[in-house]
């Protein structure tokens, strides 16, 4: 019989704090329960429901250890640093209404701080013509996607620097020697899955 380690990690966390607390007899007891609750059921479930269980404790485990990894920022001030860059003439170039939006969008992520760094590196990279060259429309759609998949994987990903290094090396005459299109797919399937 095997247990999931990941769902005995996210135990043993929990735990830890129970030790340390003065009814810890009662919230052990609980995690105790809770804990054999997870090893029966976990038998009773088939293959795509265990799957489903599996990448919930990949995403338990990694809000566990989100506040040690990564800075979400405050709220208002991403709104205002999101603002500015994208009406900026070196971020989109957007006019006010779309600034504001785009700021608006960015800034209701979960982790909004996060969210803009690696819009922005993504967007940086992607628009450069010592990057992808692409066009800004194009280049905001890419930062997006890449944005959001990292904010799906809770930024434990790093698929910004990826994709960046792997693009770097399928295009460069150094590397493959690959078209810009070419470099892009090969990046893509490298770190996006």
């Amino acid at each position: 019989m095997k247990i999931n380690h990941k769902m005995c990690y996210i135990m043993a966390v929990l735990s830890s704090s129970t030790i340390a607390a003065p009814s810890s007899a009662t919230l052990y007891e609980k995690l105790y329960r809770l804990a054999e609750k997870v090893y029966y059921i976990e038998y009773s479930l088939n293959t795509e429901q265990q799957k489903t269980i599996e990448v919930l404790a990949d995403q338990m485990e990694a809000v566990i250890s989100y506040p040690n990894n990564i800075n979400c920022g405050n709220k208002l001030s991403v709104l205002q640093e999101s603002y500015k860059w994208a009406y900026s003439a070196s971020g989109l170039d957007a006019t006010s209404s779309e600034a504001e939006k785009f700021a608006t969008e960015v800034s209701n992520k979960v982790c909004p701080l996060a969210y803009f760094k690696t819009f922005q590196l993504s967007y940086d990279f992607a628009y450069k013509s010592s990057g992808m060259d692409k066009t800004r429309s194009a280049a905001k759609s890419f930062a997006a996607t890449i944005s959001d998949y990292e904010s799906s994987s809770f930024y434990t990903k790093n698929s910004v620097q990826c994709f960046i290094d792997g693009y770097n090396f399928a295009y460069s005459s150094g590397g493959m020697n690959k078209t810009r299109a070419a470099a892009e797919e090969y990046a893509t399937k490298l770190c996006l899955g």
